[in-house]
């Protein structure tokens, strides 16, 4: 998915399902994301933090932001996502810059009223209609409803009386827990039993419960923030990939060089080569 990104400037699609649904991939990419929720009820998995959506939440995830969505409450959901990069709506802004406070944040979510539903909405219609049907200065166009749209994002933003905060229930503090362990620990060994030890929980609960509230098992979780230190380090550094591999928590080169394909849908050094 993440190179399926990279083809492009922007993307707007809507998507209904009838029946439950959870994503069951590891999920990040170099291009921003809007998520706005039509129907239904979803759990939003983001770094390390999960949010719950109700319909008409709208959530802005930044660039290489992990994330996954899962089921919650009624099974039949209905979304528009968009997809773009940042020189996309800038490209028509000539040298004027679009500065946006969410632009540097990990993510936003917003809890439009039933009038700034309404606004969204009938923007996000206008652009699948674009998509849809292409005519004369079509990305033109595109490009004017999407900074409309983040300047409306940006309004309901200022206007809000308070952030949405994540979920935080008993469960979900320990599953903080154990990923703030993880992010402190992923260039080491970890293991199931270490942290069944630690946490005071046994291994198959453990599994259990860090699964139904993230969509990851521990070990996805841990091999996709390693290869997210792995693409800064090919991308900032000039480290040897043999060091990066070493250096981020894998025990053979061989390995990371699977799994880092396997997330990133290149190899290393075809992603350093393409990113430097």
């Amino acid at each position: 998915m993440q190179e399926e990104k990279q083809e492009f400037l922007f993307c707007v699609e809507q998507v209904k399902r009838a029946g439950a649904f959870s994503m069951d991939t590891d999920h990040f990419h170099e291009t921003y994301e809007i998520y706005y929720l039509l129907a239904g009820e979803r759990s939003y998995y983001i770094n390390n933090l999960v949010y719950s959506l109700r319909k008409g939440d709208l959530i802005f995830i930044n660039r290489n932001e992990l994330h996954r969505t899962m089921a919650r409450g009624t099974v039949r959901h209905e979304r528009i996502l968009i997809n773009f990069r940042r020189e996309f709506p800038q490209e028509m802004l000539g040298g004027n810059s679009l500065t946006l406070p969410f632009f540097s944040e990990q993510c936003l979510l917003l809890r439009p009223d039933a009038h700034e539903q309404g606004t969204i909405e009938n923007l996000l219609f206008a652009m699948l209609k674009e998509q849809q049907e292409p005519r004369g200065h079509q990305s033109l166009y595109l490009q004017t409803l999407l900074i409309q749209f983040l300047i409306e994002m940006n309004r309901i933003r200022e206007s809000a009386q308070a952030a949405i905060a994540p979920a935080n229930d008993e469960k979900q503090r320990k599953v903080y827990e154990i990923i703030e362990y993880l992010q402190a620990r992923y260039s080491g060994t970890v293991t199931l039993e270490e942290l069944s030890e630690r946490f005071f929980l046994s291994v198959p609960y453990l599994c259990r419960l860090f699964k139904q509230t993230t969509g990851f098992t521990i070990i996805e979780y841990l091999n996709t923030i390693r290869v997210q230190e792995a693409q800064r380090r090919l991308r900032e550094s000039s480290d040897s990939v043999t060091r990066i591999a070493e250096d981020t928590g894998f025990d053979s080169i061989a390995h990371f060089g699977r799994v880092f394909k396997a997330i990133a849908k290149r190899s290393p050094l075809q992603y350093r080569k393409q990113n430097r």
